[in-house]
């Protein structure tokens, strides 16, 4: 009974300790918040308790200028793009003969020394003749037999047209006039049988149709030949020659207007033989083939050269040097200034006060490490090749610009890459002028 007053005497007094403590507490909170409200007054300003808590609040008052991001500039400079290009040509004859009898019989004479140029209309070969003079011989009787019998045809006919009609019947002048006409044809029939037999006679001697080289002889003395046979020798025309190549079709089209404009040059060609020596006689231009090679998307193009001295030997293969012959002259940029998206190919262009915008532009051929500009550039302007992955359009920029020698210029490294990239106005010594902006 004793122990349960005290438990619950003991309860009671701790439940009141926590009590007093929550009422002392709350007092303190009061007498802190009245001190403060005294010391600081209502125009305080709790900012005055740390100064550099009030310098910092003021600065972020006022939003700092964005820092100009540090890139590399190019000035963008007119260039010459039609550039020369090189191939690999074949020389050909414009003329090959392949020399064939068109009289059978035995090969009597050879006239010519293998490998030797002759000219139109020396002779070749001689065929034995014997037998075609025999049949010149007996058509040339058979043609003076058929004049004879026309002779005597013609008198009796004009005999009968001076007699008395009365003493001969209509059937016999009819008969006269019938015989006349058929041996006026006996005449032409014998007169075209000489003619052949004459042109067979000389088909016995065969002569050279053309001018040019003539290979080595195939059917020597003695041989007996005819139509069917091989050739006996073949020529080729060794001056002026044909030099053909292949050009791709989008080369090809980048001049179809100059091709299809008239038969005037299009191109400046020089050659290049196979020791490296350099053919002194321009090329001129020939033709080209109507169609392009679907399996090598290319089409041949044909030039003529000059070869008095027997330099370019038919089937031999030699370089094509052309440039064109009209100027291309265009702005260029480098690549490394290039970005693209899903809208279009652009660059950045450093305007005034160093501010990068973005300018879209439409690009054209590939030229070395750079790239030719249709459109949305011109010469004199700055574009950014380096530091491009910190710009932002609109953004300020620090641009710096390679010192004249300290780097190459997108020509000189056009020309490294096998093109002749000559900016308009350059100098020879190949810089173009950039300074520090």
């Amino acid at each position: 009974m004793f122990s349960r007053i005290r438990g619950r005497q003991a309860h009671m007094g701790g439940t009141g300790l926590n009590i007093l403590k929550s009422i002392a507490a709350l007092a303190l909170m009061g007498v802190l918040a009245l001190f403060l409200s005294s010391h600081f007054g209502s125009n305080g300003d709790a900012r005055d308790l740390d100064p550099q808590v009030s310098a910092g609040a003021a600065s972020a008052a006022v939003p700092e200028a964005p820092r100009a991001t540090p890139v590399v500039g190019h000035v963008i400079a007119d260039a010459d793009l039609s550039i020369g290009r090189e191939y690999i040509g074949k020389v050909e004859p414009i003329q090959t003969v392949q020399v064939r009898p068109r009289a059978a019989g035995q090969i009597e004479s050879v006239h010519f020394k293998e490998g030797s140029v002759v000219s139109e209309g020396d002779p070749l070969f001689t065929i034995d003749r014997a037998q075609y003079e025999a049949t010149v011989a007996l058509r040339r009787a058979d043609l003076s037999k058929a004049q004879a019998s026309l002779s005597r045809a013609s008198k009796y006919n004009d005999r009968l047209k001076t007699v008395d009609k009365r003493s001969i019947s209509a059937n016999d002048l009819d008969m006269s006039a019938s015989d006349v006409q058929q041996n006026r044809a006996s005449v032409e029939q014998a007169r075209a049988a000489l003619k052949l037999a004459e042109i067979d006679l000389g088909y016995t001697k065969i002569a050279s149709p053309i001018t040019g080289r003539i290979g080595r002889v195939n059917v020597t003395k003695g041989n007996f030949v005819s139509a069917a046979s091989d050739p006996l020798a073949t020529i080729v025309q060794t001056d002026p020659v044909r030099v053909s190549f292949a050009m791709p079709d989008r080369e090809y089209m980048e001049q179809i207007k100059a091709f299809q404009a008239s038969d005037a040059p299009v191109y400046d060609t020089t050659l290049t033989l196979a020791d490296g020596t350099l053919y002194e006689s321009r090329g001129t231009r020939d033709f080209e083939d109507n169609e392009m090679d679907s399996s090598t998307g290319s089409i041949t193009l044909h030039l003529r050269f000059e070869n008095k001295d027997g330099a370019l030997i038919p089937g031999s293969l030699v370089k094509v040097a052309t440039k064109p012959l009209e100027s291309h002259v265009a702005p260029i940029v480098p690549q490394g200034a290039v970005m693209s998206d899903a809208a279009s190919d652009y660059v950045y262009v450093i305007g005034d006060g160093d501010l990068a915008h973005r300018r879209d532009v439409t690009l054209g051929a590939e030229i070395g490490a750079s790239r030719e500009v249709v459109s949305g550039l011109a010469a004199g302007e700055k574009v950014i090749v380096s530091g491009l992955q910190n710009v932002r359009p609109e953004s300020p920029v620090r641009p710096s610009y390679p010192v004249i020698g300290a780097s190459k210029t997108p020509a000189e490294l056009a020309r490294e890459s096998g093109y002749d990239l000559p900016a308009v106005g350059q100098s020879d010594d190949g810089n173009l002028e950039e300074g520090k902006n």
